[in-house]
């Protein structure tokens, strides 16, 4: 695993570079590139991503006429200024292209918010609140001696999970690989063969094992005549936790109970801090698709708070339940609607408000959208930034397949400019 941002070195032949997939929070950055083509390692979502490229292009529409970018800006530009409560929302973008839509929105007073921001904002409650002790892929990748993985197997969401940060052919500070250990629902376990020990359960049954776990943890008594919880496992896992020099608990929060996420990971840091009293024992929250991390780190250098951030008062505000972007959607408290996937392929949500649609040319558009600005795809089409999912590096991204079709940040550029009074 990389400790840096470079991403540009020489493959293992030295026939070519090696680039960052920024299509999962992991952004692997080992892909062997060249010749307009990548390697995707058998990883099926860096080889939906880049397949992207090979996309019809499409053009920017105003009132579903095709138009070019100068006349797209001015457009959505005459869209915001009219607007009252604009919200920029889905947010899959580089941080370049972040970082312009947040200029953008305080100067029209908009609101900002993320497509994925409900489960960061959990993780993010419990570390402001109570703590947590967490570590970098390369420390796991070269230190774990015992992980276990709690809601589901990474592999879902972030596929060279166990390749990348389990099965470390050269760690530095072990003689073995982990041993593994899972808690969680039948359905989303792992194959036996990479993990021998698992605790399954039942749906919804997930806060309560997990609840059992600290008691274990602590060594208080734990009824046992529930059936649904696996005592036996959990205590098995308990000991290989308190006997682990350095232990690691992986969670993906869009794994854990829906509207409960919040209390899990909550019980999660608090197994943490326990353990910590007498080994060491880190948590890794696994997200970032669609460079959710990078949108969070930029906000926060930007305004001082994380993501769900309102500008229509004068100050930067963050209240995460105000500034819900599908809530205020739904309530209709936005009177337009900036919808940004670039790195991410989801439609802007059905909507009676004006939609300025920022995105690339494979995302198809259910609804015609007032404007329409196709993009290109950061990693792919162009160069950029994005942020790994354990937050410490910005990794660069290199244009696999350039194109010139213009970035976010080049098209939020156009509308702040069109939003310019003439001198």
């Amino acid at each position: 695993m990389s400790n840096g941002a470079q991403t540009q070195a020489q493959d293992a032949e030295g026939t070519g570079e090696t680039i960052a997939c920024p299509f999962c929070g992991l952004l692997c950055d080992d892909l062997p590139a060249s010749g307009g083509k990548v390697e995707t390692r058998d990883c099926p979502i860096a080889a939906a991503g880049f397949a992207r490229g090979a996309a019809p292009r499409r053009s920017h529409m105003v009132g579903g006429r095709e138009t070019d970018l100068a006349a797209a800006a001015a457009a959505a530009g005459a869209i915001l200024a009219a607007a009252r409560a604009p919200l920029f929302h889905g947010l899959t973008a580089d941080l370049h292209g972040v970082r312009a839509l947040l200029a953008l929105a305080e100067r029209v007073g908009g609101v900002v918010d993320h497509e994925l921001s409900a489960g960061f904002l959990a993780n993010v409650a419990v570390a402001r609140a109570s703590g947590w002790v967490t570590a970098t892929f390369s420390e796991v990748a070269n230190r774990a001696d015992v992980i276990l993985l709690v809601g589901a197997d990474p592999v879902r969401d972030f596929p060279r999970f166990h390749e990348r940060l389990v099965q470390n052919p050269t760690p530095l500070y072990r003689e073995r690989p982990p041993f593994m250990a899972y808690l969680g629902a039948a359905g989303d376990a792992p194959s036996r063969d990479v993990v021998p020990l698992q605790a399954t359960i039942g749906e919804g049954d997930l806060l309560p094992a997990l609840g059992a776990l600290a008691a274990l943890l602590r060594e208080r008594p734990v009824a046992r005549e529930d059936s649904a919880i696996p005592i036996a496992a959990l205590v098995d896992i308990a000991a290989r936790l308190k006997a682990a020099h350095y232990g690691v608990i992986v969670w993906d929060v869009a794994a854990l109970p829906q509207g409960h996420a919040e209390l899990a990971v909550e019980l999660i840091a608090a197994m943490l801090r326990h353990l910590n009293v007498a080994t060491r024992c880190v948590g890794l929250p696994l997200g970032g698709s669609g460079n959710a991390l990078g949108a969070v780190q930029a906000t926060l250098w930007q305004t001082g708070w994380p993501l769900r951030v309102g500008f229509g008062e004068g100050a930067p505000l963050h209240d995460p339940w105000r500034y819900d972007g599908t809530r205020m959607l739904a309530a209709g408290e936005a009177d337009a609607l900036v919808w940004v996937a670039a790195l991410g392929t989801a439609p802007p949500p059905a909507s009676s408000v004006p939609v300025i649609a920022i995105v690339a040319d494979d995302v198809a558009l259910p609804t015609p959208a007032a404007v329409e600005i196709r993009v290109g795809i950061p990693g792919l089409d162009h160069a950029g930034e994005a942020i790994r999912g354990d937050t410490v590096v910005a990794m660069n991204l290199v244009a696999a397949i350039p194109s010139d079709r213009p970035s976010v940040a080049a098209a939020a550029t156009a509308i702040l400019e069109a939003l310019r009074p003439v001198a």
